[in-house]
Protein backbone atom coordinates (compact mmCIF):
# COMPACT_ATOMS: atom_id res chain seq x y z
CA UNK A 1 0.00 0.00 0.00
CA UNK A 2 1.41 3.47 -0.90
CA UNK A 3 2.09 5.87 1.77
CA UNK A 4 0.39 8.65 1.95
CA UNK A 5 2.26 12.23 2.66
CA UNK A 6 1.53 12.49 6.31
CA UNK A 7 3.00 8.85 6.77
CA UNK A 8 5.94 9.56 4.40
CA UNK A 9 6.82 12.81 6.80
CA UNK A 10 6.45 10.73 9.93
CA UNK A 11 8.71 8.36 8.25
CA UNK A 12 11.12 10.87 7.10
CA UNK A 13 11.84 12.51 10.62
CA UNK A 14 11.62 9.08 12.78
CA UNK A 15 14.26 7.37 10.19
CA UNK A 16 16.87 9.96 11.35
CA UNK A 17 15.48 10.19 15.22
CA UNK A 18 17.81 9.55 17.48
CA UNK A 19 17.03 6.05 19.30
CA UNK A 20 17.91 4.61 22.15
CA UNK A 21 17.37 1.18 21.38
CA UNK A 22 17.69 1.93 17.64
CA UNK A 23 16.75 -2.01 16.66
CA UNK A 24 12.95 -0.64 17.97
CA UNK A 25 12.45 1.10 14.96
CA UNK A 26 10.25 -0.54 12.67
CA UNK A 27 8.31 -2.22 15.26
CA UNK A 28 7.26 1.16 16.55
CA UNK A 29 6.45 2.70 13.30
CA UNK A 30 4.97 -0.52 12.71
CA UNK A 31 2.51 0.20 15.72
CA UNK A 32 2.06 3.99 14.76
CA UNK A 33 0.64 2.62 11.22
CA UNK A 34 -1.72 0.51 12.92
CA UNK A 35 -2.46 2.73 15.53
CA UNK A 36 -3.36 5.28 13.26
CA UNK A 37 -4.62 3.73 10.08
CA UNK A 38 -1.12 4.40 7.97
CA UNK A 39 -1.67 8.14 8.86
CA UNK A 40 -5.27 8.76 7.83
CA UNK A 41 -7.28 8.64 11.38
CA UNK A 42 -8.69 11.82 12.19
CA UNK A 43 -6.19 11.60 15.70
CA UNK A 44 -3.10 11.62 13.52
CA UNK A 45 -4.08 14.40 11.10
CA UNK A 46 -5.81 16.63 13.15
CA UNK A 47 -3.36 16.63 16.10
CA UNK A 48 -0.72 14.30 15.21
CA UNK A 49 -1.51 11.74 17.35
CA UNK A 50 -0.27 8.84 15.53
CA UNK A 51 -0.57 6.20 18.49
CA UNK A 52 -3.92 6.81 19.99
CA UNK A 53 -1.81 8.09 23.11
CA UNK A 54 -4.89 9.05 25.61
CA UNK A 55 -3.64 12.42 28.04
CA UNK A 56 -2.15 11.81 30.88
CA UNK A 57 -0.66 14.07 32.90
CA UNK A 58 3.32 12.78 32.44
CA UNK A 59 2.48 14.46 29.34
CA UNK A 60 2.31 17.84 30.27
CA UNK A 61 5.29 20.01 28.46
CA UNK A 62 4.80 17.07 25.38
CA UNK A 63 1.41 17.33 24.15
CA UNK A 64 -1.64 19.36 25.01
CA UNK A 65 -4.96 17.71 25.85
CA UNK A 66 -7.95 17.50 23.39
CA UNK A 67 -10.95 15.82 23.76
CA UNK A 68 -11.57 13.45 21.05
CA UNK A 69 -14.27 11.28 20.18
CA UNK A 70 -12.22 7.84 19.70
CA UNK A 71 -14.34 3.91 18.67
CA UNK A 72 -14.49 3.54 22.58
CA UNK A 73 -15.91 7.24 23.29
CA UNK A 74 -15.47 10.34 23.86
CA UNK A 75 -12.37 11.22 26.27
CA UNK A 76 -8.96 13.18 26.34
CA UNK A 77 -6.20 12.57 24.15
CA UNK A 78 -2.95 14.36 23.51
CA UNK A 79 -2.29 16.81 20.90
CA UNK A 80 1.20 17.38 19.45
CA UNK A 81 2.12 20.76 17.89
CA UNK A 82 4.56 18.54 15.52
CA UNK A 83 5.64 15.18 14.56
CA UNK A 84 8.62 15.28 16.06
CA UNK A 85 7.17 15.99 19.35
CA UNK A 86 4.95 13.33 19.05
CA UNK A 87 7.60 11.02 18.79
CA UNK A 88 9.51 12.57 21.89
CA UNK A 89 6.06 12.02 23.92
CA UNK A 90 5.92 8.84 22.54
CA UNK A 91 8.54 7.68 25.05
CA UNK A 92 7.77 9.71 27.53
CA UNK A 93 4.25 7.95 27.59
CA UNK A 94 6.04 4.84 28.12
CA UNK A 95 7.99 5.50 31.20
CA UNK A 96 4.94 5.44 32.83
CA UNK A 97 3.55 2.60 35.70
CA UNK A 98 1.48 0.55 33.99
CA UNK A 99 5.18 0.29 31.48
CA UNK A 100 7.78 -0.25 34.13
CA UNK A 101 10.27 -3.04 33.07
CA UNK A 102 10.09 -2.67 28.81
CA UNK A 103 13.24 -1.59 28.63
CA UNK A 104 14.46 -5.26 29.86
CA UNK A 105 12.37 -6.25 26.93
CA UNK A 106 14.12 -4.83 24.08
CA UNK A 107 16.47 -7.44 22.91
CA UNK A 108 14.13 -7.52 19.60
CA UNK A 109 11.29 -5.99 18.24
CA UNK A 110 9.04 -8.65 18.71
CA UNK A 111 9.80 -9.26 22.61
CA UNK A 112 9.16 -5.48 22.97
CA UNK A 113 5.74 -5.55 21.25
CA UNK A 114 4.13 -8.38 23.05
CA UNK A 115 5.65 -6.55 26.28
CA UNK A 116 3.54 -3.43 25.66
CA UNK A 117 0.75 -4.79 23.76
CA UNK A 118 -1.33 -6.09 25.82
CA UNK A 119 -1.51 -3.48 28.16
CA UNK A 120 -1.31 -1.00 25.40
CA UNK A 121 -4.40 -1.99 24.00
CA UNK A 122 -5.84 -4.64 26.54
CA UNK A 123 -5.55 -7.61 23.43
CA UNK A 124 -3.52 -10.40 23.70
CA UNK A 125 -3.69 -10.76 19.40
CA UNK A 126 -2.39 -6.95 19.25
CA UNK A 127 1.24 -7.70 18.81
CA UNK A 128 0.64 -9.85 16.17
CA UNK A 129 -1.22 -7.34 14.13
CA UNK A 130 1.93 -5.17 14.78
CA UNK A 131 4.12 -7.64 14.04
CA UNK A 132 2.34 -8.36 10.53
CA UNK A 133 3.12 -4.73 9.25
CA UNK A 134 6.71 -4.76 10.50
CA UNK A 135 8.07 -5.84 6.77
CA UNK A 136 5.81 -2.81 5.44
CA UNK A 137 7.36 -0.65 8.00
CA UNK A 138 11.14 -1.87 8.01
CA UNK A 139 11.00 -0.70 3.91
CA UNK A 140 9.93 2.65 4.10
CA UNK A 141 12.29 3.22 7.13
CA UNK A 142 15.19 1.81 3.93
CA UNK A 143 13.89 3.60 1.54
CA UNK A 144 14.17 6.81 3.60
CA UNK A 145 17.59 6.17 4.86
CA UNK A 146 18.36 5.17 0.91
CA UNK A 147 17.56 8.32 -0.41
CA UNK A 148 18.86 10.65 2.57
CA UNK A 149 22.12 8.64 2.08
CA UNK A 150 22.38 9.09 -1.56
CA UNK A 151 22.14 12.77 -1.33
CA UNK A 152 18.14 13.08 -2.66
CA UNK A 153 16.24 16.42 -1.91
CA UNK A 154 13.05 16.74 -3.12
CA UNK A 155 10.55 15.07 -6.12
CA UNK A 156 8.76 15.77 -9.13
CA UNK A 157 5.66 15.86 -9.19
CA UNK A 158 4.60 13.23 -11.76
CA UNK A 159 2.02 14.34 -14.71
CA UNK A 160 1.53 11.64 -17.50
CA UNK A 161 3.04 12.53 -20.97
CA UNK A 162 5.13 15.33 -19.38
CA UNK A 163 3.46 18.82 -19.29
CA UNK A 164 5.06 22.09 -18.55
CA UNK A 165 8.14 22.03 -16.41
CA UNK A 166 7.81 25.35 -14.03
CA UNK A 167 11.29 24.53 -12.58
CA UNK A 168 12.69 24.19 -8.85
CA UNK A 169 11.72 25.80 -5.55
CA UNK A 170 14.24 25.58 -2.42
CA UNK A 171 12.20 25.52 0.90
CA UNK A 172 14.58 26.41 3.42
CA UNK A 173 13.05 25.45 7.44
CA UNK A 174 14.80 28.14 9.90
CA UNK A 175 17.10 26.94 12.12
CA UNK A 176 17.71 23.25 13.13
CA UNK A 177 19.67 21.13 15.34
CA UNK A 178 21.46 21.91 18.72
CA UNK A 179 24.47 23.77 17.97
CA UNK A 180 24.16 26.95 16.01
CA UNK A 181 25.80 27.64 12.69
CA UNK A 182 27.39 30.57 10.92
CA UNK A 183 24.34 32.54 9.99
CA UNK A 184 21.84 29.99 11.65
CA UNK A 185 21.07 29.40 15.30
CA UNK A 186 20.05 26.29 15.99
CA UNK A 187 16.91 27.67 17.37
CA UNK A 188 15.31 31.39 18.23
CA UNK A 189 11.87 31.26 19.63
CA UNK A 190 9.85 29.63 21.94
CA UNK A 191 6.10 29.24 21.62
CA UNK A 192 3.50 30.02 24.66
CA UNK A 193 3.29 26.15 25.13
CA UNK A 194 7.03 25.22 24.86
CA UNK A 195 7.14 24.35 21.57
CA UNK A 196 10.18 25.10 19.55
CA UNK A 197 10.56 27.47 16.41
CA UNK A 198 12.73 25.55 14.62
CA UNK A 199 9.99 22.19 14.87
CA UNK A 200 7.30 24.31 13.91
CA UNK A 201 9.59 26.04 11.03
CA UNK A 202 9.80 22.02 9.68
CA UNK A 203 6.60 21.22 10.13
CA UNK A 204 5.40 24.38 8.48
CA UNK A 205 7.77 24.20 5.58
CA UNK A 206 6.90 20.34 4.87
CA UNK A 207 3.28 21.14 4.91
CA UNK A 208 4.28 23.48 2.56
CA UNK A 209 6.03 21.24 0.34
CA UNK A 210 3.53 18.66 0.21
CA UNK A 211 0.97 21.71 -0.58
CA UNK A 212 2.73 22.60 -3.68
CA UNK A 213 2.49 19.42 -5.18
CA UNK A 214 -0.92 18.94 -4.61
CA UNK A 215 -1.49 22.40 -5.97
CA UNK A 216 0.28 21.65 -9.32
CA UNK A 217 -2.19 21.70 -12.17
CA UNK A 218 -2.44 18.73 -14.64
CA UNK A 219 0.26 18.77 -16.96
CA UNK A 220 2.64 20.95 -14.86
CA UNK A 221 5.87 19.71 -13.05
CA UNK A 222 7.63 21.22 -10.51
CA UNK A 223 10.55 20.50 -8.09
CA UNK A 224 10.75 20.91 -4.29
CA UNK A 225 13.80 20.89 -2.48
CA UNK A 226 14.21 20.96 1.24
CA UNK A 227 16.93 22.46 2.79
CA UNK A 228 16.31 20.18 5.94
CA UNK A 229 13.88 17.46 5.97
CA UNK A 230 15.14 16.86 9.73
CA UNK A 231 16.30 18.14 12.77
CA UNK A 232 19.74 19.35 10.94
CA UNK A 233 21.52 22.90 11.33
CA UNK A 234 23.16 24.18 8.47
CA UNK A 235 24.99 26.84 7.90
CA UNK A 236 23.02 30.22 6.18
CA UNK A 237 25.52 29.69 3.33
CA UNK A 238 24.99 26.07 2.79
CA UNK A 239 21.04 26.87 2.47
CA UNK A 240 21.55 29.48 -0.10
CA UNK A 241 23.48 27.35 -1.94
CA UNK A 242 20.90 24.44 -2.44
CA UNK A 243 19.36 27.50 -5.05
CA UNK A 244 22.71 27.43 -6.92
CA UNK A 245 23.37 23.61 -7.08
CA UNK A 246 19.35 22.85 -7.66
CA UNK A 247 19.45 26.25 -10.59
CA UNK A 248 15.73 27.05 -8.70
CA UNK A 249 13.49 29.68 -9.65
CA UNK A 250 12.74 30.67 -5.83
CA UNK A 251 14.12 30.44 -2.56
CA UNK A 252 12.07 30.58 0.65
CA UNK A 253 12.80 30.87 4.08
CA UNK A 254 10.20 30.37 7.07
CA UNK A 255 10.61 31.28 10.55
CA UNK A 256 8.29 32.55 13.17
CA UNK A 257 9.05 35.55 15.37
CA UNK A 258 8.79 35.52 19.10
CA UNK A 259 8.92 38.81 21.48
CA UNK A 260 8.87 39.61 25.56
CA UNK A 261 5.67 41.28 24.72
CA UNK A 262 2.88 38.25 24.25
CA UNK A 263 0.32 40.94 22.39
CA UNK A 264 2.89 41.30 19.57
CA UNK A 265 1.75 39.60 16.33
CA UNK A 266 2.07 39.45 12.69
CA UNK A 267 3.07 38.12 9.71
CA UNK A 268 6.34 40.22 8.01
CA UNK A 269 8.38 38.89 4.54
CA UNK A 270 11.93 40.18 4.03
CA UNK A 271 13.90 40.57 0.94
CA UNK A 272 17.46 41.48 -0.08
CA UNK A 273 18.09 45.23 0.61
CA UNK A 274 19.40 47.45 -1.80
CA UNK A 275 22.05 48.81 0.05
CA UNK A 276 22.71 45.04 0.58
CA UNK A 277 23.68 44.85 -3.19
CA UNK A 278 20.36 43.08 -4.47
CA UNK A 279 21.03 42.26 -8.18
CA UNK A 280 17.13 41.41 -8.48
CA UNK A 281 15.77 43.70 -6.44
CA UNK A 282 12.19 44.06 -8.35
CA UNK A 283 11.69 40.52 -8.29
CA UNK A 284 12.94 39.73 -4.87
CA UNK A 285 10.00 42.49 -4.17
CA UNK A 286 7.20 41.15 -6.12
CA UNK A 287 7.99 37.10 -4.58
CA UNK A 288 7.98 39.06 -1.20
CA UNK A 289 4.70 40.62 -1.60
CA UNK A 290 3.06 37.75 -3.44
CA UNK A 291 3.93 35.55 -0.69
CA UNK A 292 3.55 37.97 2.25
CA UNK A 293 0.10 39.00 0.40
CA UNK A 294 -1.11 34.91 0.18
CA UNK A 295 -0.17 34.23 4.01
CA UNK A 296 -1.84 37.57 5.30
CA UNK A 297 -5.19 37.13 4.15
CA UNK A 298 -5.59 33.50 4.50
CA UNK A 299 -4.61 34.33 8.20
CA UNK A 300 -7.48 37.12 8.24
CA UNK A 301 -9.79 34.50 7.51
CA UNK A 302 -9.20 32.68 10.45
CA UNK A 303 -8.67 35.35 12.83
CA UNK A 304 -9.67 38.78 12.41
CA UNK A 305 -7.07 39.78 14.32
CA UNK A 306 -4.08 38.66 12.21
CA UNK A 307 -1.94 41.78 11.69
CA UNK A 308 -0.45 42.58 7.93
CA UNK A 309 3.49 44.08 8.71
CA UNK A 310 4.20 43.61 5.88
CA UNK A 311 7.31 43.56 3.11
CA UNK A 312 10.81 44.47 4.65
CA UNK A 313 14.42 44.84 3.31
CA UNK A 314 17.19 42.97 5.33
CA UNK A 315 18.58 46.08 6.95
CA UNK A 316 15.02 47.61 8.14
CA UNK A 317 15.89 49.73 11.20
CA UNK A 318 19.55 50.07 10.04
CA UNK A 319 20.91 50.52 6.65
CA UNK A 320 24.36 49.38 7.49
CA UNK A 321 22.83 46.07 8.79
CA UNK A 322 24.64 43.11 6.54
CA UNK A 323 21.32 41.38 6.19
CA UNK A 324 20.37 37.70 6.34
CA UNK A 325 23.17 35.34 4.69
CA UNK A 326 20.14 33.23 3.09
CA UNK A 327 19.46 35.91 1.23
CA UNK A 328 22.79 36.93 -0.13
CA UNK A 329 22.79 37.11 -3.92
CA UNK A 330 26.85 36.19 -3.92
CA UNK A 331 25.52 32.91 -1.41
CA UNK A 332 22.87 31.96 -3.88
CA UNK A 333 24.79 32.21 -6.94
CA UNK A 334 22.65 34.76 -8.51
CA UNK A 335 26.28 36.18 -9.04
CA UNK A 336 27.03 33.21 -11.47
CA UNK A 337 23.93 32.87 -13.65
CA UNK A 338 21.96 34.91 -16.05
CA UNK A 339 18.74 34.01 -14.59
CA UNK A 340 18.84 35.13 -10.56
CA UNK A 341 16.89 32.98 -8.20
CA UNK A 342 14.16 35.23 -6.57
CA UNK A 343 14.54 34.75 -2.57
CA UNK A 344 12.41 35.86 -0.01
CA UNK A 345 12.18 35.25 3.97
CA UNK A 346 9.08 34.80 5.87
CA UNK A 347 8.29 35.47 9.16
CA UNK A 348 5.16 34.10 9.39
CA UNK A 349 3.81 35.15 12.96
CA UNK A 350 4.87 35.33 16.78
CA UNK A 351 4.48 32.44 18.66
CA UNK A 352 4.95 33.74 21.67
CA UNK A 353 1.39 35.47 21.62
CA UNK A 354 -1.37 33.55 23.25
CA UNK A 355 -3.49 34.36 20.23
CA UNK A 356 -1.26 32.69 17.72
CA UNK A 357 -0.31 29.88 20.40
CA UNK A 358 -4.34 28.87 19.97
CA UNK A 359 -4.48 29.13 16.14
CA UNK A 360 -1.82 27.66 14.97
CA UNK A 361 0.10 25.61 17.49
CA UNK A 362 -2.00 23.36 20.40
CA UNK A 363 -5.97 24.90 19.39
CA UNK A 364 -8.23 21.81 18.59
CA UNK A 365 -8.06 23.20 14.48
CA UNK A 366 -4.30 24.60 14.86
CA UNK A 367 -2.86 22.17 12.25
CA UNK A 368 -5.59 22.20 10.10
CA UNK A 369 -4.97 26.34 9.90
CA UNK A 370 -1.76 25.82 9.30
CA UNK A 371 -1.87 23.61 6.53
CA UNK A 372 -5.07 26.35 4.97
CA UNK A 373 -2.30 28.99 5.50
CA UNK A 374 0.52 26.89 3.62
CA UNK A 375 -1.99 26.17 0.80
CA UNK A 376 -2.69 30.01 0.21
CA UNK A 377 1.70 30.43 0.21
CA UNK A 378 1.73 27.16 -2.20
CA UNK A 379 -0.76 29.08 -4.97
CA UNK A 380 1.53 31.98 -4.44
CA UNK A 381 4.94 30.38 -4.91
CA UNK A 382 2.94 28.35 -7.98
CA UNK A 383 1.77 31.72 -9.67
CA UNK A 384 5.22 33.25 -9.57
CA UNK A 385 7.07 29.92 -10.88
CA UNK A 386 4.34 30.21 -14.13
CA UNK A 387 5.13 33.70 -14.88
CA UNK A 388 9.32 33.08 -14.54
Amino acid sequence: MAANELLKRLVTIFSDDDLRHPQLRGIVLAQWMLESGRATSDLSTKHYNFGGLKWRKEMAGFATRVEYDAHDGVDFYCKFATIENFITGYWVFLNRSPYSGWEANVATPEAFIKFIGPIYAGDDKYADKVIALLPEANQLLEDAVSLRANGHQGRDTQQEGGGRDLGVIVIDPGHGGTQNMPGSDANHAISVSGVKEKKLALDFSLILRDQIYASAKNGERVKVVMTRETDKNLPGKDRARFAFDHKAKLFLCLHFNGDQNRNARGTETYYRAKENGNINLEEDKAFAQSVQTALYKQLLQLDAKAKDRGIKPDNTGNPNLPGFGVLNDHNLGNDERRDPCRAAYIEAEFITNPSVEKLLISGPDAITNRTLAMRAVADAVLQQMRQI
